[in-house]
């Protein structure tokens, strides 16, 4: 498996602040989780009476977690057993107070961290072996080490389910580049296309590389597929704030720290002028997403 280092994780991940924009973020990759919970067939479990234990792994506010609280009915959410984890502790808290509001039973969550010692060695030390009978992996295994698969396996019953999702392109690239070409002189390097997506698709925009990674860690039989979703992300000032993230990154990883705060403050000011410019009638800004999606099968 790929070694290739994982982009670093800014510290306001960790913050109740980050949590509420990124919430805001899931218009874009809930249409993709709507499609790995179809996959999964808990809702033919759940309607056969059978027991369903799902983890959802780095599950951020709970983008998959709604899809799949929304896929069953609400007085059959009593077979559902779930557990979310990420490394944030304000995601997992903005989390649980969802389920307070949307009433979901069976939920639980954890602060598991991919990264964390002794996680390369041993997951168990953290999740429970042979426990659930599904797992997803939404928009999050480019940050995770290359063996994270083969650990999720052990925590999945014979003939576990497992579905990761990521990105195969990045919409936005065209957006950034006009914002920065308007910025004030002098403007912040624009990275590449290619060095943009190699920081947030990496090998895994690949389906050959996927289905590689699922057979390597234990899942022979699968099937990855690639989908493209037009999606309404919301007012100029909305999307703007869901590029909290990739900014974030990506002023970390090629801006110069001198001068770097109020650089984002301007691209943010310029990008809403330059979404508002091409937003539809109603204002809205519309985007086409083209997710990467793999799932399969523990063996018996």
């Amino acid at each position: 498996m790929s070694s290739q280092a994982s982009p670093p994780v800014p510290s306001h991940f960790l913050n109740a602040k980050a949590a509420e924009q990124y919430e805001n973020a899931e218009k874009a990759t809930r249409p993709f989780g709507k499609i790995i919970v179809e996959k999964s067939g808990i809702a033919q479990s759940i309607e056969a009476g059978e027991e369903v234990r799902v983890l959802d792994f780095a599950c951020g506010t709970g983008a998959v977690i709604q899809e799949l609280y929304d896929s069953v009915p609400k007085e059959k959410w009593g077979q559902l057993k779930v557990t979310g984890t990420d490394f944030s502790p304000a995601m997992l808290e903005y989390l649980d107070k969802r389920a307070q509001r949307e009433g979901w039973t069976g939920l639980d969550t954890k602060i598991v961290d991919a990264n964390m010692p002794g996680f390369k060695d041993d997951i168990t030390k953290a999740l429970p072996a042979s426990t659930y009978t599904h797992i997803f992996i939404s928009f999050a295994v480019i940050s995770m080490p290359s063996h994270t698969l083969q650990r999720l396996n052990s925590l999945l019953r014979p003939n576990g389910f497992i579905a990761v999702t990521s990105w195969v392109i990045i919409p936005w690239y065209p957006v950034l580049a006009r914002t920065i070409s308007l910025m004030s002189a002098p403007q912040p390097y624009l990275p590449s296309r290619k060095e943009v997506e190699d920081l947030f698709c990496k090998e895994w925009a690949s389906k050959s590389y996927m289905g590689q990674q699922l057979q390597e860690a234990g899942f022979p039989n699968q099937s990855v597929v690639t989908e493209k979703k037009t999606v309404r992300v919301g007012s100029p000032e909305t999307f703007v704030t869901t590029m909290f993230f990739p900014i974030g990154f990506i002023s970390k990883k090629w801006w110069e720290e001198d001068g770097r705060e109020d650089k984002v403050q301007e691209l943010n000011s310029v990008m809403k002028k330059v979404t508002a410019e091409t937003a539809k009638e109603d204002g809205a800004v519309e985007l086409e997403f083209e997710g990467i999606i793999g799932w399969g099968w523990k063996s018996g």
